[in-house]
């Protein structure tokens, strides 16, 4: 299942009953800190020096009272009080608990505890914290690493990236969409935060996932008990039927590529082959490449003599003249679902027409813009600027049509809703050319195989959601692929979008549930 995020100002609601119900001051913030000393403790390897970095609020309360457990283990703790003063009674627990307060932290730590503002972390912090996290091997963050929107995701010029952050009761945006989280870890077990779950469970949430797990000390299975990290949400075995065959899985249809850009269409068509055992079908100049580089495809020179398909792919190198141009109205005209990639999206962007006959088209159509393409699209379509996850909901809204903006937190956002989904990557080793065209495939497949499930059905009303979920696990796959094409038996390297593809299968092997 997907996990759920919530927004600052939803979480403090939840909060608000609680802390009311309280049966002892601080109750809550002793319960919280008692998870960010667990973690903490999971993070060092023997009695260490660590360093606090305390904010005025609840925030630094929590560093404190985690401080003081981490004291009475054994740790040498002291706490920089970056505005001066602190939670009163936690600073008086940390300090009685053997922690000393410093004004000019040393180097080195063995971990930096962030309590500065969690919540309330947006913005740029003081020019004095600039490179503080390097004074220690590793960082914990408590909530959201101080500096960064909990809402967008956003870091301000000075913040803290941190290696793991630890939440309670409920996900923050900012764990799928800010980097800077490192491994999101949720706490559910303690005093009070089941109760908050409770208060979540009644608000709509943004869905999140990361394509990758850890495999340190927060891998599957050896988190501490009761805390758990963000990760993937694993789907079905795609092994065939016993009745199935090259037709069933759902075929799909691709458009990409030209003279210019023979590789888009290799590429795209990998990216599909490896992806599904349905037939591929490619339409395009570079008919002779893809059947060369993958003898399975079944190919044609042009749109109209490709055959029967479940979706199509339309887009990467596949140029931005009249030719294309038309070949995109053909499909907007068509009945079956249309992934929209590269230089569709420009043609689309410069096209007022296109866009019309997208948003009164009925059938299901995806954008799969990068923020650059976003831009551009906002541009057009009249769409103003915005965080990440608000633009790319708007721009759905206005262009009727799901929108997957790619990127290292990649965002899905249908017509009509006031939510998305975020997968987090997990790893930045995607940010490579043709990447793109690799996912559009995989997607692609994916589109054709819920397309010939869904039959009948394909215009009914969970539609959406169902192609949602499919999108989903595209970009969970390809941000797997491109961990493990980043991977030499001397660490990770840079990779190519060749590579990507070639780890499809292997990455949709590692997602698939139970996990081998």
């Amino acid at each position: 299942m997907y996990s759920k995020a919530y927004t600052a100002d939803e979480i403090r609601a939840a909060e608000q009953p609680l802390l009311r119900a309280q049966d002892s001051p601080d109750q809550l913030m002793k319960a919280a800190a008692h998870e960010v000393f667990r973690a903490a403790e999971a993070m060092l390897d023997a009695p260490s020096r660590v360093l606090l970095l305390v904010g005025k609020g609840g925030n630094g309360g929590d560093a404190l009272y985690a401080g003081a457990e981490l004291a009475l283990a054994g740790h040498r703790v002291e706490a920089w009080l970056v505005f001066g003063s602190a939670h009163s009674p936690a600073l008086e627990a940390f300090t009685n608990a053997g922690g000393s307060v410093t004004h000019s932290p040393e180097a080195p730590y063995a971990l930096l505890i962030d309590g500065i503002l969690g919540l309330g972390g947006a913005g740029s912090l003081p020019e004095e914290l600039e490179g503080i996290c390097g004074t220690a091997e590793k960082v914990l963050a408590v909530d959201v690493p101080s500096g960064v929107s909990a809402d967008t995701g956003e870091a301000g010029t000075v913040h803290i990236t941190a290696d793991a952050t630890v939440t309670f009761g409920g996900w923050r945006l900012a764990h799928a969409l800010a980097p800077e989280c490192g491994t999101a870890l949720l706490s559910d077990i303690s005093a009070g935060y089941g109760a908050l779950s409770e208060q979540l469970s009644k608000v709509d949430p943004t869905l999140i996932a990361r394509s990758t797990l850890p495999t340190d000390q927060w891998a599957e299975g050896s988190c501490p008990a009761g805390i758990s990290a963000l990760g993937p949400v694993r789907f079905g075995s795609l092994e065939p039927g016993a009745r199935d065959d090259k037709y069933t899985g759902g075929v799909v249809g691709i458009r990409a590529g030209s003279g210019t850009y023979p590789g888009a269409a290799v590429l795209c068509a990998s990216g599909a082959v490896a992806a599904t055992s349905a037939m591929v079908r490619y339409a395009g100049p570079q008919a002779a490449e893809v059947v060369r580089a993958h003898p399975e495809v079944v190919a044609a020179p042009e749109l109209e003599a490709t055959g029967r398909v479940q979706a199509w792919v339309f887009g990467p190198g596949a140029g931005t003249d009249e030719t294309a141009t038309r070949e995109l109205e053909w499909l907007l005209g068509r009945e079956e679902p249309v992934l929209i990639d590269a230089d569709g999206l420009t043609l689309l962007a410069t096209h007022e027409h296109l866009r019309h006959l997208l948003r009164e088209r009925e059938a299901y159509t995806v954008l799969t813009p990068h923020d650059g393409e976003t831009a551009r699209l906002c541009k057009a379509a009249g769409v103003g600027e915005s965080d990440r996850l608000t633009q790319a909901i708007e721009l759905a809204d206005q262009l009727k049509c799901t929108v997957l903006r790619k990127g290292r937190a990649t965002i899905i956002a249908l017509p009509n809703q006031s939510h998305g989904t975020v997968i987090d990557a997990g790893n930045s080793w995607a940010a490579t050319p043709g990447s793109g065209d690799v996912l559009a495939g995989v997607a692609g497949a994916r589109l054709a195989r819920v397309a010939k499930r869904m039959g009948e059905r394909a215009d009914s009303t969970d539609r959406d959601a169902v192609a949602r979920d499919e999108l989903a696990r595209a970009v969970q796959v390809h941000g797997l692929a491109a961990k493990l094409a980043a991977a030499t038996r001397f660490g990770e390297a840079p990779t190519s979008a060749s590579g990507i593809a070639a780890h499809i299968r292997e990455a949709t092997a590692a997602l698939t549930y139970p996990a081998v």
